[in-house]
């Protein structure tokens, strides 16, 4: 009897565990988007089946990726016929589903998760009602097999099983973070004297047998030793700490219990064992180096996902642990009030953080959207021979077969190299390192801004310190169905590139820009007359939205002397003036002197 209360109760374990994986399922499909750094691997998956070798511009040789096991899997699956976009959610989806099972086998194992049937599915419900993991689980990106292959990799390392070597071998290939936290295991095993050093060295030998073939290979197609993405983000200054600390903090206050995911473990270490002792170094170390690197470019705390089964497996072995060592516990139950906590906290997890998500989750699609529908306006007029600079190269790169100048240095070796910024540049972005005058030396023939005409990622704000990009472009906008803005290079234009000292006045411009998008006129109005000020001579563009506020003022004339003065300054490219211009002379009858604006415009507002 008692043999078939215990299946009956397994059963019962099951049918949650799938009732739960089917939510999760459900939850990540829902969010129905792709990541714009996805596209970056789909147009490298893309080449390689092409001919075109492991390139995101065929015939530069940049590692701009840092998943080549991901791409290799995507190529394979498109290899036969599957579509690599459809593939790569899949494989987000299934790893999900892995780490939701292995977690609730891990539980079973564990001193203390026997007493009560429903402790096991705590970490698996945790993960459910987690927002970040199932966001991720769906973004094309190879977050969630990474995360799989980190959990079995430390769940075999733990129960000394070394197959743990391969299975980190392949994360690491998978992302290179992964060789980190094999490094802190064998150090862990070193420290408990698991391993001996002489051991620990032979498994470090193997692993690297794993390993080094990507290296030869990385030196021998892409002479280099590390990815390139790897030089383009990092970097050391204190901004970098600022940022890691945000990051850190945020994740902690949506999924951490404001640090309660990391002081309690701490405080309820003595009563762990060995395994679980490796855990907590491992994501105490993993938390410090996120840390220390910044954070993440990306939002909704994609660097936890890793780690973030560990974080609960943690977390609910030490209420188990201190409440069976609690007096207020001693000779009672204590399992109704540990599955109490973890409902509020899975609950507080899933509906806490949803309006940040979807926040992202909206602009993200957006801009996929935005970048995808200027890919197809231009094709027709951009091939291979002509060059198009952007600062996010995603989907804008996948849907386009023009050559792809990547102004944040991802997939360009000259900027992730060697990086020219410049002081007080100041922006949300965590992507700092450009080279604004390798990018003018370049002479792309369209420039576009991850937010049309607004400046927001420093490279994109470093640009207007340049008298080339001030001079030589002007912006193109209304094209297609929906309003768009690029920034076309003028063919006639052969001047000195000069760089202005303070890039205040872009700031400024950028920030009315916010303002009169917000209806704030005044606040508008008086932002962008100090970025003329404060800015150069030839810096016209805050002049056409001094014209066009004073008409929302009922200031027509001023609104014309302001839009004139545009004009002047850019030699006639001031293509928002002059579309507000013609479409004033129109509405007071004076059809020549919108006809001959118009004319003007049909000449230089056009993509080829």
């Amino acid at each position: 009897m008692y043999y078939r209360g215990m299946s009956k109760l397994k059963l019962i374990q099951y049918i949650v565990l799938v009732l739960f994986c089917a939510f999760f399922v459900y939850n990540a499909i829902s969010y129905s988007f792709t990541q714009d750094d996805a596209f970056i691997s789909y147009r490298y998956v893309n080449n390689f089946l092409n001919g075109d070798g492991l390139t995101f511009n065929p015939g530069d040789s940049v590692e701009g990726y840092t998943s080549l096991f991901f791409i290799l899997l995507l190529s394979l699956l498109g290899r036969f016929g599957i579509d690599i976009i459809i593939a790569s959610k899949i494989i987000g989806v299934a790893s999900g589903v892995a780490i939701i099972f292995l977690s609730f086998f891990w539980s079973r194992k564990l001193p203390g998760f026997e007493d009560e049937p429903a402790l096991p599915l705590a970490v698996p419900f945790l993960l459910i009602t987690n927002g970040a993991f199932a966001y991720w689980t769906i973004s094309g990106m190879e977050t969630l097999l990474f995360a799989a292959l980190v959990l079995f990799g430390v769940y075999l390392a733990s129960n000394k099983n070394f197959l743990f070597i391969p299975v980190f071998a392949i994360a690491t290939l998978t992302r290179p973070e992964a060789g980190l936290i094999f490094l802190i295991i064998l150090i862990y095993m070193i420290y408990a004297k698991i391993f001996r050093i002489k051991d620990a060295l032979k498994y470090f030998a193997l692993f690297a047998i794993f390993i080094i073939p990507q290296f030869v290979f990385r030196l021998i197609y892409y002479h280099d030793i590390l990815p390139n993405p790897f030089y383009a983000k990092t970097g050391s200054s204190v901004e970098y700490l600022i940022s890691g600390f945000e990051y850190v903090w945020l994740f902690l206050s949506y999924y951490g219990l404001y640090g309660g995911l990391l002081l309690i473990p701490l405080y309820a270490a003595k009563y762990f064992s060995r395994p679980l002792q490796l855990i907590l170094a491992v994501t105490f170390i993993y938390t410090l180096y996120v840390l220390l690197i910044g954070g993440d470019v990306l939002h909704c705390f994609r660097f936890f996902i890793p780690v973030i089964t560990l974080f609960y497996i943690l977390f609910v072995c030490s209420l188990i642990y201190l409440a069976k060592n609690s007096e207020m516990f001693k000779n009672k139950k204590y399992d109704s009030a540990i599955i109490a906590i973890i409902l509020v906290f899975g609950l507080f997890s899933y509906f806490a953080p949803i309006e940040h998500i979807n926040g992202f989750l909206v602009a993200e699609r957006g801009l996929v959207n935005k970048m995808t529908h200027l890919a197809f306006i231009l094709d027709p007029h951009a091939k291979a021979h002509n060059k198009i600079a952007c600062s996010t190269v995603g989907a804008f790169g996948y849907y386009s077969d023009a050559k792809v100048i990547d102004m944040l240095g991802l997939t360009d070796r000259n900027i992730a190299k060697n990086p020219q910024t410049f002081d007080n540049v100041r922006s949300t972005w965590k992507e700092r390192n450009y080279n604004i005058p390798y990018i003018m030396e370049s002479n792309p023939d369209f420039i576009i801004f991850s937010t049309g005409l607004k400046p927001s990622a420093p490279a994109e704000k470093a640009l207007f310190l340049s008298s080339k990009f001030r001079q030589g472009y002007y912006p193109i906008f209304g094209v297609g169905a929906e309003m768009k803005v690029i920034y076309k290079r003028r063919p006639d234009f052969d001047g000195e590139d000069v760089y202005f000292d303070d890039p205040y006045f872009i700031d400024l411009f950028a920030e009315a820009i916010n303002r009169k998008s917000r209806n704030e006129y005044d606040e508008a109005f008086a932002m962008a007359l100090e970025s003329i000020v404060k800015g150069p001579p030839d810096f016209y563009l805050p002049l056409s939205m001094l014209g066009e506020i004073q008409f929302e003022f009922g200031e027509p004339a001023d609104g014309v002397t302001f839009l004139k003065e545009a004009l002047r300054r850019s030699n006639g490219y001031a293509t928002i003036s002059a579309d507000i211009l013609a479409r004033y002379y129109e509405a007071v009858g004076d059809s020549t002197a919108a006809a001959e604006i118009n004319l003007n415009q049909l000449k230089i507002n056009r993509l080829d």
